[in-house]
């Protein structure tokens, strides 16, 4: 076995055993598949995806509107009304879709870098959540995910990401200031999809 496939392994073991539901999947179009089947079975009407240039580019939103799905898609509030909004489509919201920036082996952690809030409001308030992976973005250990962090912009035009969420196993994370908790112990479901891309 490969330096990469036991982290793989590594992660999927300890994300599972903190509560996580973890998938392996050869291509984004399998992943899309599963998170479609997912809906279907928890009969899902409407989903939030965090700001992610991932879920552009393997075209997540269309893919699941054509699944007759209401998807809102973060982008970044400029107003305290926007916010507002997202809280309120956050907590209406079946599913919340994150990426993860990086990923650690070692403790089965997800991590999300952003500099936009939403992203934990994503992670946090709907009923379940999914985090996507690019398997190649696992690390061993967290020392490795700081380094990562760090290595993200640090340019006018790409500042460095003001928000680093960890969820480790279900997420139970309760404290944002001002949100709607409907759900003040976090999503009833933590999905992990890994794809090897």
């Amino acid at each position: 076995m490969t330096l990469a496939a036991d982290r793989i392994e590594q992660f999927k073991s300890e994300a599972s055993r903190a509560g996580a539901k973890v998938q392996e999947f050869a291509s984004w179009s399998e992943a899309i598949d599963f998170v479609i089947a997912l809906a279907q079975q928890h009969s899902a009407t409407s989903v939030v995806i965090a700001n992610s240039s991932l879920a552009g580019l393997i075209m997540l939103a269309h893919r699941l509107m054509k699944e007759d799905l209401e998807v809102t898609r973060a982008e970044r509030c400029k107003s305290e009304s926007e916010q507002q909004q997202l809280r309120e489509a956050c907590v209406r919201a079946d599913i919340g879709i994150s990426e993860a920036t990086t990923a650690i082996a070692e403790t089965g952690t997800v991590v999300i870098a952003s500099n936009d809030g939403s992203s934990r409001l994503i992670a946090v308030l709907p009923r379940l959540h999914i985090t996507l992976v690019e398997c190649r973005n696992i690390v061993t250990v967290m020392e490795e995910a700081i380094l990562k962090i760090k290595s993200l912009g640090g340019t006018p035009n790409s500042p460095f990401p003001t928000y680093v969420t960890y969820i480790t196993g279900r997420n139970t994370t309760a404290d944002i200031p001002g949100a709607l908790l409907a759900r003040a112990q976090g999503p009833a479901e933590e999905h992990i999809l890994l794809v090897h891309s």
